[in-house]
């Protein structure tokens, strides 16, 4: 089946199932067809953004988004399935500076007929380049055209054959998401966590069933699967630069079973090295999630991931910093997130409870143990989509300018920026939907955040360095003392649908910060975001 939907995003109690279900099959003899669109118009204010800076306070801006997804098949068994995004981020209106890049199509405001073709991004501003502060929202060129997802499959009498870019898994999980429909219960999904795939999977019971006993369903029994990834090629003359991963991954699907219905169990393994920097990391994670009572409205979920291994990349990149020997720096990274749920007609009282390990030293002696969630799983709307990615991102411009100029073989110091993504952090989400007509939904959640590890900035912090001890030379992304507590957050949406092919989308957010985002005098202000969002699908 030519999946655009994923069947995990309908059972996830930390998902919305929307849609509920892939697209029809449509025939025409032996071939097949399925498709879907959406297309996307969001506006976004933020103030400020930055939390202790009297420059670049206020984000404002509209951007946009147009998703096709498109199927064809030979009797459902031959397959191939793509997903374009197209002006994905693309703002509105005619933007650039004339001459430059990106570029207008007018030289005057006043003057401008027709839009260009520019997106919102964090870039140089003026000053000097190795410091934060020079780097801020400006704009970038916008690529026309996204292929997200392009890969075939045969369903051969003894498995499932895939080949080409695709998920890297099923549902919104901690380590990856797929961002197939619109799953999160507050803000969207981008592109997802894709993968260059050769995967064979295949129900390994079946086999010893009688042949008119034996189910080919995807919706029940157990799966068992084997892929292997290319992650990195780089020189087609080196072999040692490519980075490889294999994995084996165990999925067990239930409709029905003695203690409740829609179970999903699954566990994977995966194995990723190169040998340029001696990686050799194994990740490890299980994913449950079921519905219990009656009526299935208790639902309750867990999602836990670890990577564990070696690698001298990041030590290798980071001693032209520190001047520190590169060593083989241990991975010791965990997120988990866990949920329950209990739905009524009219509402639905729901807790979530997240965690990302952290790092509170930047030295190479110290262990990688920084957990970054997938970008596109969620987690509130403000803190860590917006305030925190803006911090981290412009540590990380400056960062990369510096190791730039240093000549460092990598640059790990792009990890820095953090996209969005929820790391680092523990945290408590109660929220309560209430939908007083069946297609009027209001939401509203309180978001508690704390660090695990003091919150700081590697790079900056490893400039500072004075002594054997790197303590007392840590600063967080403001340039302040490290702090352990991010701060509060308050959500809200209002989504009103229309004819299921229809929705408008209010939200809002209010931060109080906490120590982990003040400057060095102790600095933080209150942050506000407001974003209205159409989407029309089909």
């Amino acid at each position: 089946m030519a999946s655009f939907a994923s069947p995990a995003a309908a059972l996830e109690p930390w998902s919305d199932a929307d849609p509920p279900a892939p697209p029809e099959r449509f025939a025409l003899g032996n071939f097949g067809f399925r498709g879907a669109a959406e297309y996307r118009a969001q506006a976004v204010y933020v103030n400020p953004i930055a939390l202790s800076s009297e420059t670049g306070r206020r984000l404002t801006f509209v951007e946009q988004r147009l998703r096709l997804d498109g199927g064809v098949d030979f009797q459902d068994k031959v397959r191939l399935t793509t997903s374009l995004d197209v002006l994905d981020g693309l703002l509105w209106g005619d933007n650039g500076t004339f001459g430059g890049t990106p570029a207008p199509n007018a030289g005057t405001n006043v003057g401008a007929k027709s839009p260009s073709f520019a997106k919102a991004c964090i870039g140089y501003r003026g000053g000097d380049p190795l410091k934060p502060e020079a780097y801020g929202y400006t704009l970038c060129d916008a690529t026309a055209v996204t292929v997200r997802k392009l890969y075939a499959d045969a369903a051969l009498p003894f498995g499932l054959l895939r080949v080409g870019r695709q998920p890297a898994n099923a549902g919104t999980g901690v380590q990856s998401a797929d961002a197939d429909g619109r799953p999160n219960r507050f803000g969207i999904s981008r592109g997802g966590n894709m993968v260059d795939r050769v995967l064979f999977a295949t129900k390994p019971l079946e086999a010893f069933k009688p042949a008119a006993e034996r189910s080919r369903s995807e919706s029940e029994g157990m799966f068992v699967g084997v892929s292997y990834d290319r992650l990195v090629g780089d020189d087609p003359h080196l072999f040692a630069d490519d980075v490889h991963q294999i994995a084996v991954g165990v999925r067990y699907l239930q409709p029905k079973w003695a203690a409740g219905r829609d179970l999903w169990l699954s566990g994977y393994y995966v194995h990723r090295w190169d040998g340029q920097f001696a990686t050799r990391l194994n990740s490890l994670g299980a994913r449950g999630y079921s519905r219990f009572g009656p009526k299935g409205r208790l639902a309750l979920g867990f999602d836990i991931a670890a990577n564990l291994g070696t690698t001298r990349e990041i030590s290798e990149a980071y001693k032209v910093i520190s001047n520190d020997p590169a060593v083989d720096q241990r991975v010791r990274q965990i997120g988990a997130r866990a949920a329950v749920r209990y739905d009524t007609k009219y509402l639905t009282p729901y807790l979530e409870i997240d965690y990302a390990s952290g790092n509170s030293d930047p030295q190479a002696r110290a262990p990688l143990t920084q957990f970054v969630f997938a970008e596109d799983t969620n987690v509130g709307l403000l803190l860590f989509k917006h305030v925190l990615a803006f911090q981290t991102a412009r540590s990380s411009a400056a960062a990369l300018e510096t190791m730039r100029r240093l000549g460092a073989p990598s640059y790990p110091a792009e990890a820095i920026a953090t996209r969005g993504a929820f790391t680092n952090a523990f945290a408590l989400f109660p929220q309560l939907d209430v939908r007083p007509h069946k297609n009027v939904l209001v939401r509203a959640g309180v978001l508690f955040a704390w660090a695990p590890a003091p919150v700081n900035d590697p790079v900056a912090s490893l400039k500072r360095r004075d002594g054997a001890s790197i303590q007392d030379d840590l600063v967080n992304f403001n340039g302040g003392k490290p702090g352990t507590y991010y701060g509060t957050e308050l959500d809200g949406r209002v989504q009103y649908r229309f004819l299921e092919h229809f929705a408008f989308d209010l939200e809002a957010a209010v931060l109080f910060p906490g120590d982990a985002l003040r400057d060095v005098d102790g600095n933080a202000v209150r942050s506000v975001l407001v974003q209205g969002r159409t989407t029309f699908f089909f």
